[in-house]
């Protein structure tokens, strides 16, 4: 595969999906939309819809009463139907776009529903937890007019835009060889955290099953692993890595979603790419910093970001440390910024910033590495039998 057209897919961003939008549309220019799947997540995305001001909320999905009476009230000055079973959301003629946050093993044949009812759909990452999955609404996708929108959240912070831009067009770091990343968080002791009700245990009780969420690195990872793209310009041609279920005794990748685990992607275009999660990094550690956070090592010097931060280091350390982000003003809400994309992309007709092409690299590249874990040895991305 030729890299540099998917380098564009991946960097360029629509002026107007950054560019200030009144704080409420016209009637005619409202989108009139449907939530299926009203959590934590869900309520999210209600929540900043509503608060764009150019969604029409006409009906609301969830099978827990609670949660859609829940969000019945919040989206009460539009008198939405209450709906129980999801597919009778997409026979609504007042429904033009629906955004989906349900369990990630849903996100494929919700997806798939949407596009062939002519549907636009904002989707909660993952795209999918399988590679069959991921194919299936990529054929959905191609022979639908509708558009599709990832909650790939990265993709709307400003900050990591400009970093990754700089890294870019700037060519900050020279040729770029080598990115290390990581997700680590600490723990607390046994019993101090609160537990939480037995309605919310209840609810959540797929986020642990592998065969529903894809394991941490598919439902959780992907979010950094599709920043790690976004950096390299490119897509994973193999991956190898190793983890486990560690607490509180170790278990085999597979089994119980993993607490810990690390991979390395070779990219198309040559790049080596290192990325670690841990649950267990102390965070008094403060020689090696627990969050989240991304070391580009080029030719002429080396990048340090986070996803609100980013400076670049000299080669020979001849230099101070340059803020590459110092006067960038916008601290907007990523959510926003994304519930706005998906709006102007609907009414103008043209792809969102986190697309289909965004959606599905970002998903298998998550689902490569998981396969190169679970089997032990290195997955190639041809393995996958997708074409994008």
């Amino acid at each position: 595969m030729n890299t540099q057209p998917h380098r564009r897919n991946f960097l360029v961003s629509s002026a107007a999906a950054l560019a200030a939008s009144p704080l409420k549309a016209e009637p005619a220019d409202e989108v009139r939309a449907a939530c299926i799947g009203v959590g934590v997540r869900g309520g999210e995305l209600l929540k900043n819809a509503l608060a764009s001001g150019n969604f029409r909320v006409t009906a609301i999905s969830d099978i827990d009463p609670q949660a859609r009476d829940l969000a019945l009230s919040a989206a009460s000055r539009y008198n939405p139907k209450p709906v129980t079973a999801w597919r009778q959301v997409l026979d609504l003629k007042d429904v033009e776009a629906v955004f989906v946050a349900t369990p990630c093993d849903l996100h494929a044949e919700m997806a798939v529903a949407s596009l062939e009812a002519g549907k636009h759909i904002y989707l909660e990452k993952p795209l999918g937890i399988t590679a069959e999955q991921v194919d299936r609404v990529l054929k959905a996708a191609r022979r639908s007019s509708a558009i599709l929108q990832i909650g790939q959240q990265l993709r709307y912070y400003p900050s990591v835009r400009e970093a990754i831009r700089q890294i870019h067009d700037q060519r900050l770091a020279g040729q770029p060889y080598i990115l290390k990343a990581h997700r680590h968080g600490g723990r607390s002791r046994p019993g101090e955290a609160k537990e939480s009700n037995s309605r919310e245990k209840t609810r959540n009780d797929w986020y642990a099953d592998v065969k529903r969420s894809g394991d941490l690195i598919v439902e959780n990872a992907v979010h950094n692993i599709d920043c790690c793209n976004w950096i390299a310009g490119s897509r994973p041609a193999s991956a190898y890595g190793h983890g486990k279920k560690y607490f509180p005794k170790p278990m085999p990748a597979g089994t119980l979603m993993m607490d810990a685990f690390s991979v390395e992607f070779i990219y198309e275009n040559g790049m080596d790419c290192q990325y670690s999660q841990i649950s267990f990094h102390p965070r008094s550690m403060k020689v090696l910093p627990s969050g989240m956070w991304y070391t580009v090592f080029g030719e002429t010097g080396s990048i340090f970001m986070t996803h609100d931060s980013a400076s670049y280091f000299d080669l020979y350390g001849e230099s101070e440390p340059l803020d590459m982000l110092k006067g960038l003003g916008d601290k907007s809400n990523p959510d926003a910024n994304a519930i706005r994309d998906f709006h102007e992309s609907i009414r103008q007709k043209r792809p969102p910033f986190a697309g289909l092409q965004v959606a599905a690299t970002a998903a298998l590249s998550a689902i490569l590495a998981r396969e190169a874990i679970y089997k032990g040895r290195s997955v190639g991305w041809n393995e996958l039998g997708v074409t994008l």
